[in-house]
């Protein structure tokens, strides 16, 4: 048995990738006999996720960019974490990062670990180049590319010594070999030698998926023999559906609406195609390495970490022409398999769940 305290603090109102990985990690390091403490806003997702599991959930307030000005609640976390002899804690938000890096100073935890999941600079400002030098003991970077935005208006080597670089982890078994869900060709009734496409995730202006539909209308100009499942939902939903009818895809597009069986669906698809404008280390594509899937993306630096292009998927600037090309290219090209395969001997290397635990451990547990 572990005696180390470990709290995860996570005041989001929606389920994301950060709240993924603090419920997943969360949940892991508790199996591993860990004494794993969460604060999380009342009957949010993560709150109402962590608390199924039986983990030690507490309740605070959702934590704003001026949080920290509040001393009354930087003193009532500092005597939580006082009580509760906190030992490891970590917080990805910016906002979090202000307001528990204090408190944590102020309470004397051992390790304060800030995991950055957005690939946009830190602002140069006073309070959080105090904050990173005085506060925090190491900055967790998922990505290079993150890391890379992140400390650019920084002072160089400001906090060099406590970075600590773990990508995002998928668990190898929940894609390898899935239950299949549902068989999607039944229950979207598509046809057995139609290409099946898919882009996961919420739709939104980050993902940016009108670039996928606006390439898509030239795809069709070349073959009708495709169906691309947009599987998600999010705030561009009507957007999205109003301009699939104006560029006459309806017959090629399938909205499936939010879906949890992401291994499933994986393991049915000819590939993805992927288009965010920005992203830190993209849980779907690593879950598309992880099922044997190639990938269609747009050039990103995050997603030209992971994607190797003409070897695990086709790279393509943000140009509906040329997307739509290497589209074209991978419905054609007959060793999709074989680029499947490289994409998930690449992951089994580099960006298993087992592997960024592991490092967890050894980095900031040990």
């Amino acid at each position: 048995m572990n005696n180390k305290n470990i709290l995860f603090i996570n005041t989001g109102v929606i389920w994301g990738g950060v709240e993924g990985w603090h419920y997943k990690t969360s949940k892991e390091l508790a199996k591993r006999g860990y004494n794993v403490y969460i604060l999380a806003a009342k009957d949010t997702p993560f709150y109402n996720e962590c608390k199924k599991e039986n983990l030690k959930v507490d309740t605070i307030n959702i934590i704003g960019n001026g949080t920290f000005l509040n001393l009354f609640k930087v003193l009532s976390l500092k005597k939580y974490l006082i009580n509760n002899k906190i030992d490891v804690m970590f917080f990805c938000q910016s906002s979090h990062f202000k307001f528990a890096s204090l408190a944590g100073f102020l309470a004397g935890v051992e390790k304060i670990i800030y995991r950055r999941a957005l690939a946009n600079p830190i602002n140069n400002h006073l309070y959080n180049r105090i904050a990173l030098k005085n506060f925090i003991t190491h900055f967790m970077a998922i990505s290079e590319t993150t890391l890379s935005k992140s400390i650019q208006n920084l002072p160089e080597n400001f906090i060099n010594k406590k970075i600590r670089l773990i990508y995002n982890g998928v668990r190898k078994d929940d894609f390898l070999d899935p239950k299949i869900e549902s068989n999607l060709r039944e229950e979207f009734s598509i046809n057995r030698d139609d290409i099946l496409i898919a882009n996961i995730g919420r739709l939104c202006h980050q993902k940016s998926q009108q670039d996928l539909l606006k390439a898509l209308y030239h795809v069709k100009r070349k073959t009708k023999k495709f169906k691309v499942l947009f599987v998600g939902s999010g705030d561009k939903v009507d957007e999205y559906k109003k301009l699939t009818k104006e560029l006459d895809l309806k017959e090629n597009v399938i909205f499936t609406g939010f879906r949890k069986d992401i291994p499933s669906i994986l393991s049915q698809i000819d590939f993805v195609v992927h288009t965010a404008l920005y992203e830190g280390c993209p849980w779907i594509v690593l879950e598309t390495m992880a099922s044997g899937k190639p990938i269609v993306a747009v050039d990103i630096p995050s997603i030209r970490e992971l994607v190797l292009d003409g070897k695990t998927g086709y790279l393509s600037l943000r140009n509906k022409d040329e997307l739509a090309e290497n589209i074209f290219r991978m419905i054609r090209n007959k060793d999709k398999e074989k680029m499947g395969e490289k994409a998930r001997s690449i992951f089994k290397d580099k960006y298993t769940f087992e592997l960024m635990i592991n490092k967890i451990e050894d980095y900031f547990l040990s």
